[in-house]
């Protein structure tokens, strides 16, 4: 009659009968995140439809009357014995925000949801053959003791995260754990939802659903297609971090590859060869845009040897990515689409990670040299700047030779106001990007003199008064994840034209 089946258990093969938001929240369960307990139940659709089959629904006089009785004759049917084995040892229920003392409530309630969603069918598109068929599942989480629920989304264009309390009253404690479970189940979902939320012995999600932001609703009907593709062009490249998603069909500036994410030191072999499959995957895919391939920065830490220097003194992580970077470079084969094979992908380069001085940075280039990876037009090196002293220094770095720049805002910011950044209750200097945004001004200047690119990195470049500073002074790209590269462009877009009215007024 239904099918249940725990929350914890659901997987892409399950998506079929129990729907794709129901396993996106097992898929954080099994993740590590904090995700309630639960079952997800499918509609008896069997039930309902040879229920349904029995009355008249051709008026809205005759709909009406024939919906109450459907209803009163589903009611009168016994409760499932499977429902009862899952959920009967439970004293406390929770299904789309009410919360059920029995499982007798809770099927009465189930029904009652479903008959609502044949209901709206009735009334949109009159009755139909299979009007029973695929209405969605239901998530049942398992309470113990309830102190709040409510709902939450990552609000880009405000660099925020959207809390709404619907029962309860949060703690301060509270509110930030949520913003943390939003951001990060997001980023292991590689797009953005509304998620719902409980607190019941702790901070938990318990569903989730589909998130547009406002704006694309409320403006982006009202406005023709011709005008929403140009809304959204921008001068500022658009970089996505691949580091940890695949490659798809979308149209992208570019592409930043960061190999500490995906080359692992404790599985080195297993790690290459997704290393490998990535670089060549990625470069194939978007072959007429750059690949900046960032070599690993292992960090272990404020202070540690790490990013250049520890490439230069730990050959078992240096020597895996060189020869990664070779291979797709050099020995790849592509065939191109008129039947021709090319060997080797072009459009790769390459990134120095973490660099504390003009001399690891001529090290690092000289490695490369032995492997025959010199500058030129197809392949280019970038330097990574991400400590006070490259911006000190960045003339004499321009001497050594570079072909781009990208400034690491997190880590900048960071170093110079003098806080770790995985102390979570130093966090807040992050905000204090005055002095941040007056120390980078004179090597921005420089770097748009010589006629050398710099893209941003980093969560501080989506600060809308960061982003407002770098566009002014004429960044060429900023990196964003995946799950942000539906908004950045439209708030470039907003930025690039704020500072246009603003010169002209």
């Amino acid at each position: 009659m239904i099918e249940i089946l725990p929350v914890r258990l659901l997987t892409d093969e399950d998506k079929q009968l129990f729907g794709s938001l129901a396993v996106s929240l097992g898929k954080l369960k099994r993740a590590g995140l904090s995700v309630a307990s639960g079952i997800v139940v499918t509609p008896p659709e069997l039930k309902l439809k040879t229920v349904l089959e029995h009355y008249d629904f051709g008026t809205k006089e005759i709909f009406e009357q024939s919906l109450t009785l459907v209803k009163k004759e589903l009611k009168e049917t016994p409760l499932p014995e499977i429902l009862i084995k899952e959920a009967d040892k439970h004293r406390s229920l929770l299904l789309d925000g009410k919360v059920l003392k029995s499982v007798k409530e809770l099927w009465q309630q189930l029904l009652d949801n479903w008959i609502g969603d044949v209901k709206r069918r009735l009334w949109k598109d009159g009755f139909y053959k299979g009007i029973t068929e695929n209405l969605d599942p239901k998530i049942v989480i398992f309470l113990k003791k309830l102190e709040a629920l409510g709902s939450g989304y990552f609000d880009f264009l405000q660099d925020d995260t959207v809390i709404n309390v619907t029962t309860g009253k949060l703690h301060p404690n509270d509110f930030k754990k949520i913003d943390e479970l939003i951001r990060k189940a997001n980023k292991k979902l590689f797009i953005p939802n509304q998620y719902e939320w409980i607190v019941d012995n702790g901070v938990k999600l318990v569903g989730l659903k589909q998130y547009t932001p406002p704006n694309v609703i409320s403006e982006g009907a009202r406005r023709p297609v011709e005008s929403q593709n140009e809304q959204s062009k921008s001068a500022v490249k658009v970089f996505l971090d691949l580091s940890k998603s695949m490659a798809s069909a979308e149209n992208v500036d570019g592409v930043y590859i960061a190999s500490e994410k995906i080359f692992d030191l404790n599985k080195p072999n297993e790690s290459f060869e997704d290393l490998v499959l990535k670089l060549v995957e990625t470069a194939s895919s978007f072959r007429e845009a750059p690949i900046l391939f960032k070599l690993a920065d292992k960090s272990e830490g404020m202070g540690k040897v790490r990013g250049s220097l520890r490439l230069l003194h730990q050959k078992t992580l240096f020597d895996p990515l060189l020869e990664a970077l070779d291979f797709a470079r050099h020995k790849h084969s592509l065939r191109l689409q008129d039947g021709s094979l090319k060997k080797g992908l072009s459009n790769i380069h390459i990134v120095a990670p973490f660099v504390r001085g003009v001399n690891e940075l001529l090290q690092i280039k000289r490695e490369l040299a032995v492997k025959k990876m010199t500058r030129k037009h197809s392949l280019q090196i970038w330097l990574e700047v991400a400590v006070p002293e490259n911006i000190v220094n960045l003339e004499d770095y321009l001497v050594v030779g570079i072909d781009g720049v990208v400034i690491n805002l997190d880590e900048l910011i960071a170093h110079l106001n003098g806080f770790d950044p995985r102390e979570e209750e130093l966090m807040f200097y992050k905000n204090e990007v005055s002095g941040l945004l007056k120390f980078i001004e004179d090597g921005l200047k420089l770097l748009h003199k010589s006629k050398i690119p710099f893209i941003a990195y980093g969560s501080l470049s989506l600060y809308p008064k960061v982003l407002e500073f770098l566009v002014e002074k004429g960044v060429y790209g900023v990196v964003v994840e995946r799950y942000e590269a539906h908004s950045i462009k439209d708030l470039l877009h907003q930025t690039e034209r704020r500072m246009v009215l603003g010169r002209s007024t």
